[in-house]
């Protein structure tokens, strides 16, 4: 059973390495460290004095591209568009978005050297997170990208300009963007020794990818995971559903290509009160046949104050023990 728990935030390797051995004794066989643009400019000798010693405590390391281009998931700033902004996501508006295009030459080329830093470590597995493109809630009809790069590929594609809304043509020319960006990422990362997991946005998010089996099928892909976080407000029933059905979607790919299969557990922006989601949540997952369950993030996500839970210890203390009492 593989049991772990995501870390941010913290770049002093000597306190962090003393939360890693707390993370060590309370069960937890894995952590998940973030690299962001900051780190990989200013912080790489610290991250890797971080995650190798993580790895010298017997956790297993997996890292993620924390907010990087603002293409995968986090809190983290990201200034690749701010310093180029040929390279920026465009919606149907015309307008440029601080997000990368995972299209344009340049942004790869700069993700080629965030894979090699990285993999300078003892890290175990590149954790691809909720790769997707630009949108907004409630104005999807404003999607990306239509960068001059994108339209030139399309029409090269498919022989006519890219249509402003979203056809079937181009909904699978998004889709295919992210499985080539995927693919040759993934390819680079396993060349140098190590593992790739993809973590999936639910499938309310339109984030791009519609049919997970292109992403399970990809050669160089480890591991798929996926996180249906739920709202403050969600009834814990949803939330069981979401989770049960999602393990078994997960699951059921993973058994077809050959892969591992991976849930993610909400512990952040936990309501006082409704700590007991997260067990259920949790339940729910290894109940459909999840052996591999990760939680985001490190005590209740107390130390970042906008995703902080209202209980935070309470958090943490019921994720733990929701872990230890699985059978």
């Amino acid at each position: 059973m593989i049991k772990g728990i995501s870390y941010f935030g913290v770049r002093r390797p000597k306190w962090a390495l003393e939360d890693m051995k707390e993370i060590k004794e309370r069960g937890f066989t894995h952590v998940l460290h973030t690299w962001s643009e900051e780190d990989l400019l200013y912080y790489r000798d610290s991250m890797q004095e971080i995650i190798d010693g993580s790895d010298a405590l017997g956790l297993k390391v997996y890292v993620n591209p924390w907010g990087v281009g603002r293409v995968f998931g986090g809190e983290a700033f990201s200034e690749l568009v701010g310093r180029n902004f040929s390279i920026a996501q465009k919606t149907v508006d015309g307008k440029s978005k601080v997000a990368a295009c995972p299209n344009q030459p340049e942004f790869r080329l700069y993700m080629d050297q965030w894979i090699e830093a990285v993999c300078k470590t003892k890290v175990d597995t590149i954790f691809w997170d909720e790769p997707h493109f630009y949108f907004e809630k409630g104005a999807l009809d404003n999607w990306a990208c239509c960068c001059d790069h994108c339209q030139k590929k399309f029409l090269d594609q498919y022989g006519f300009k890219m249509p402003l809304s979203l056809t079937p043509e181009v909904e699978t020319f998004r889709e295919n963007s992210l499985i080539d960006f995927l693919n040759e990422m993934t390819e680079k990362v396993h060349r140098l020794g190590k593992r790739n997991s993809v973590c999936l946005l639910p499938p309310w998010f339109p984030a791009g990818i519609e049919n997970w089996n292109r992403i399970a099928e990809l050669p160089f892909v480890d591991e798929i995971s996926s996180d249906p976080y739920w709202e403050k407000t969600t009834p814990s029933e949803t939330i069981k559903e979401n989770y049960r059905e999602i393990s078994k979607r997960l699951l059921s790919l993973a058994q077809k290509y050959n892969k591992d299969a991976q849930m993610w557990i909400k512990n952040y922006h936990i309501v006082e009160g409704k700590e007991s989601d997260v067990r259920l949540a949790t339940e729910e997952a290894y109940n459909a046949g999840i052996r591999n369950i990760f939680a985001w993030s490190y005590r209740g996500s107390e130390y970042l104050s906008w995703l902080r839970s209202d209980n935070p210890e309470l958090v943490f203390e019921t994720q733990i023990h929701a872990l230890e009492n699985l059978r």
